[in-house]
């Protein structure tokens, strides 16, 4: 089969979902599946596949797009706030560029975001089935970032309809966690049966090889080492994890914290915790490209967030057999039970982390026990091979309610394990020219469906019903 994961956001990336996109791409191709990646490049100035060598420049397409519907904004919906208008320009120039790669010679779409699925429903082939794998409540993210300001703005109805129109426009989803499940079904009415719960996995081999490699960084002399692994952004919480820790140096200081990973925040972040007087206790340390070696030096591991899903950073610190504290943020409680296999603080709250750092540190026991639990727990859980094989099971079952038993592929894909492909050859399009951009809209044009339209009729309606169009 070929198989094409696409995504909205860049790729490679520091953020959970890489691992994820990255780990599902080598699985596929060790069961003999062909697996290409589109998305926008890592300088988000290009949309390409990953090792392809093919892409489009995004401000030539952006152009094109902005040229086409900036007279009819003007016209219907004049004083639309510019970034609800960039959201737009953004969503269609991602699809209008997608339907340049050849969409025509896969035989299953799966993408990872709403964005990329609204987008791939308008200009994929009818007959191909699409998967969405839906990583976060996107709308609320931008939320807590303060990228939308309230819920009676035009950016919060706008992100609300990008994320609803997103979910509803594959043939399946797949959500991590049963908390993000609950959101689709009970905030977006989804139907539940069209909804899966499939947690993430990790490759323990491959983990296990970097956790054994060296580190440069030594751990200090005599310190409890308690580690934070997340990007510096306001979902994840770090404002009253850096509370707690000022509660905690008024009592001992013994310890140092490192915050691995960067993000909009951090100047931010350093100033409060230079103000609460925990510039020798705090590490900022950035992006770090091994984490697991790190991990081998820590003593303890914590995640504040006050939104989350099921993140890696929880996974990685149980395989490497470290007591972990989070809190009962989005689907945390589904990996953490309380005193078993980690500790739960409360959500948003400094004194609630501070009492359980407080109580691990003064336990040798509680954190051996915790260790050993966790670690059980992650090693039944979060096996590669487990996530695979489920969405292996999920392929299957849209093939056959999709095409009713066959799957019309039109290349000769490789030898694969599935019993639904057949070959229908019919006469392929001419393919796209990547390093021509003149007359790039004529060219783009014929890669459209016939019945493609620029604007989104969902989009408009939340325009044409929600009077106040500034921010």
């Amino acid at each position: 089969m070929r198989i094409l994961l696409a995504c909205y956001f860049y790729l490679p990336s520091t953020a959970g979902l890489w691992p994820y996109v990255r780990e599902l791409k080598q699985a596929l191709e060790r069961a003999g599946h062909e697996v290409d990646i589109f998305t926008h490049h890592p300088d988000v100035l290009k949309y390409y596949i990953i090792n392809n060598g093919n892409y489009l420049m995004k401000y030539k397409v952006k152009y094109q797009v902005q040229e086409k519907l900036n007279p009819l904004y003007d016209r219907y919906f004049p004083g639309l706030d510019p970034q609800v208008k960039d959201y737009e320009y953004e969503r269609i120039s991602f699809e209008v560029a997608a339907a340049c790669f050849d969409l025509w010679k896969y035989d299953l779409i799966h993408t990872q975001d709403v964005i990329s699925t609204r987008a791939m429903l308008h200009v994929k082939p009818k007959h191909i089935p699409l998967i969405a794998t839906i990583h976060g409540a996107f709308a609320n993210e931008q939320l807590l970032q303060g990228e939308i300001k309230g819920k009676d703005t035009i950016r919060w109805h706008y992100a609300y309809t990008r994320d609803y129109v997103g979910s509803i426009s594959s043939d399946y989803i797949i959500v991590p966690s049963n908390w993000l499940k609950k959101i689709l079904v009970d905030e977006y009415k989804v139907p539940s049966e069209k909804i899966e719960v499939v947690p993430y996995g990790i490759d323990f081999e491959a983990f296990t090889n970097r956790m054994e490699k060296d580190s440069l960084l030594g751990p200090p002399h005599n310190k409890t080492i308690i580690a934070c692994t997340a990007r510096l952004s306001a979902e994840k919480g770090h404002k009253y994890l850096l509370g707690a820790l000022a509660k905690l140096k008024q009592e001992r200081d013994d310890w140092v914290c490192w915050l691995i990973g960067d993000g909009v925040l951090r100047e931010e972040l350093e100033l409060q915790a230079k103000k609460l007087n925990l510039d020798q206790n705090v590490l900022f340390m950035g992006k770090q490209n091994n984490v697991p070696a790190l991990l081998k030096l820590v003593d303890i591991c914590l995640l504040p967030s006050i939104q989350d899903n099921l993140p890696f950073a929880v996974m990685e610190a149980q395989l490497a057999g470290k007591p972990i504290i989070v809190t009962d943020a989005g689907g945390l409680p589904e990996m953490v039970q309380h005193r078993v296999t980690g500790l739960v603080a409360k959500i948003g709250n400094s004194e609630s982390l501070y009492q359980n750092i407080k109580e691990i540190m003064g336990n040798k026991t509680l954190q051996k026990t915790l260790s050993n639990n966790g670690r059980e727990f992650g090693i039944n859980q979060w096996p590669i091979e487990k996530m695979i094989t489920r969405l292996f099971n999920i392929y299957e079952k849209i093939f056959y309610t999709k095409n009713k038993g066959t799957l019309i592929t039109h290349t000769k894909s490789k030898e694969t394990n599935s019993p639904l492909i057949s070959e229908q050859l019919y006469e392929l399009p001419t393919p796209f020219d990547f390093h021509d951009y003149g007359n790039l809209w004529q060219r783009m044009l014929p890669k459209l469906p016939k019945e493609y339209s620029l604007l989104d009729q969902n989009f408009i309606e939340v325009l044409k019903t929600y009077k106040n169009y500034s921010s």
